[in-house]
């Protein structure tokens, strides 16, 4: 855990509140483009996070992460904002 914070009294819930420094780091070095980065909503899930591949007609074509291509609808894409790391 982050030095900067004694995250020990709050027992077993710390990994969930904070992140490690060092998953901090690798979540830095992590590029990202956010024209392509995007957010659609699922049955399942409610929103799931998907790379933008193609866009014609209003119908957008996206990749999942688990490599399903989807075409949805242009107003179902909602951009991902650069998550702030800090």
């Amino acid at each position: 855990m982050s030095s900067l914070l004694d995250m020990s009294e709050f027992g077993e819930a710390a990994d969930y509140l904070r992140k490690s420094d060092d998953e901090l780091m690798k979540l830095h070095t992590i590029p990202f483009d956010g024209k392509k980065k995007a957010w659609i909503p699922d049955e399942k899930e409610a929103y799931i996070e998907v790379e933008i591949k193609e866009s014609t007609g209003g119908k957008v074509t996206v990749e999942t992460k688990d490599k399903r291509s989807l075409v949805v609808k242009e107003d179902d894409i909602q951009q991902m904002n650069l998550q702030n790391l800090t």
